[in-house]
């Protein structure tokens, strides 16, 4: 297995948030495509924004502590049908682990809040392997610039929730528009 970050979020040409993770020891890594919801979702828990009421993937955070569980890791074990497939590893108060289903974009905004590590089984990593390097301008610098996770995160900080949100639906009508 091998160990990921998050390099960086950026949106593809066809407008869909793509997650870029890379491995601690190389100049590669891979994208998964993420849905807009889980993206807004990463932002803000990259920009480290706190709110007066509990979202979502902080629900879920409370029940575990609630119940006495804690996340220990999360693992990125397949590919079917170009969907990566994931596992959270959970352990409980009495030391038994529990391994849960989970999509890649979930195990990833939990890992950024929570602060567990996130691995991919050296397969799917092969599978999926891009030189980063080789990125281009498609994406924006601070996506793309090895071991530039700070500016990354001022970029994150600055991104106000509702000028994202405007900005996808922005997208979305610009899609529909060229429908017609």
């Amino acid at each position: 297995m091998l160990k990921v970050r998050i390099r960086g979020l950026a949106i593809d040409q066809t407008n869909t948030p793509v997650v870029i993770l890379e491995t601690e020891k190389s100049d590669k890594g891979f994208g998964i495509w993420i849905g807009r919801f889980e993206a807004e979702s990463l932002a803000i828990a990259v920009s480290g924004k706190e709110f007066p009421r509990p979202l979502t993937y902080d629900l879920l955070l409370n029940c575990l502590t609630s119940l006495g569980a804690t996340i220990e890791k999360a693992i990125i074990h397949s590919i079917e049908d170009d969907v990566y497939h994931a596992s959270l590893y959970l352990t409980k108060e009495n030391g038994e682990t529990i391994t849960i289903d989970a999509r890649p974009s979930d195990c990833l905004v939990l890992a950024v809040k929570s602060s567990f590590p996130i691995y991919v089984e050296e397969e799917v990593f092969e599978q999926s392997a891009i030189d980063l390097q080789k990125l281009g301008e498609d994406y924006p610098e601070h996506t793309t610039k090895k071991g530039n996770n700070e500016e990354f995160k001022q970029f994150i900080e600055n991104i106000q929730v509702e000028d994202f949100k405007r900005y996808l639906r922005r997208k979305d009508d610009d899609s529909d528009e060229d429908k017609t």
